[in-house]
């Protein structure tokens, strides 16, 4: 079971970034700064969050 949902994630990791590439490449570059701008926000975002929980694991 763990092998099977191991290898789905792979797969569906493989056909998401394919086409997230494809729809990249049709965009206007005014849209690509846009989609660039908010992918930096969001990884900003996950990275606080990061630094939080491994803050709290700390306090432990």
């Amino acid at each position: 079971m763990r092998n099977r949902f191991v290898s789905g994630m792979i797969a569906g990791g493989i056909i998401g970034a394919t086409t997230g590439m494809y729809a990249y490449k049709r965009m206007s570059p005014r849209q690509r700064r846009m989609v660039m701008r908010r992918g930096r926000k969001m990884l900003k975002g996950a990275a606080n969050m990061v630094d939080v929980i491994q803050s709290i694991n700390f306090l432990r």
